[in-house]
């Protein structure tokens, strides 16, 4: 019995160390290095990711991929920073973070951004012809991969456009065939009418 009681006061002294650790973390810790004054809570709403403003992605892209087009080939560059070529607006594929060598996707427009910021960096004069030749090779497959997306969004658009113009035809053969109507005289007996 006296065994028991002292295995019991030991995970009572857990369970109020436990409780009183979570108490903190939830109340606030301070951190010496803030001046005491950050909660975790306050950490946490400010450790938010925010997204990239437009064409920050891809000065961000054009930056990792000349770094690399100025160390090794197109291909070997391509295999370790191009993750997945997904196709889709949303998505149209995934660069590697050479940072957090996480993937990042890149929206159309992104990669219509970075297509044209690697076209006007290979045809700059400050890249050896290798270097140039890798940078112009990567806008080329962008290309390869965007072109579709645009191709398809120009079709619709037509479509969208044909079928409106379409109803609007309709629309006023239909008022004309109206006006034609109400304007028609209604004898019920047959008679044109003087």
């Amino acid at each position: 019995m006296k065994g028991m009681k002292r295995r019991l006061g030991f995970k009572t002294i857990g369970w109020v160390a436990w409780i009183m650790f979570l108490t903190g973390m939830a109340t606030g810790c301070r951190d010496r290095k803030q001046g005491g004054d950050s909660s975790l809570l306050k950490r946490f709403r400010h450790a938010r990711v925010e997204s990239p403003k437009p064409g920050e992605l891809a000065e961000r892209g054009r930056v990792e991929i000349t770094e690399e087009c100025a160390k090794q080939s197109y291909e070997t560059a391509k295999k370790g920073l191009i993750i997945s070529e997904i196709g889709l607006h949303e998505d149209v594929f995934m660069l590697r973070d050479l940072v957090s060598y996480g993937a990042i996707g890149y929206s159309l427009d992104e990669a219509l951004r970075l297509e044209s910021l690697l076209r006007d960096e290979a045809s700059g004069a400050k890249h050896s012809a290798e270097e140039a030749a890798c940078i112009e090779r990567f806008a080329e497959h962008l290309e390869s991969l965007s072109d579709p997306l645009v191709e398809g969004d120009e079709r619709l658009r037509e479509l969208d456009a044909s079928a409106f113009q379409d109803a609007a035809k309709e629309a006023e053969r239909q008022t004309e065939e109206r006006i034609r109507q109400a304007q028609k005289p209604s004898d019920p007996k047959g008679h044109p009418q003087d």
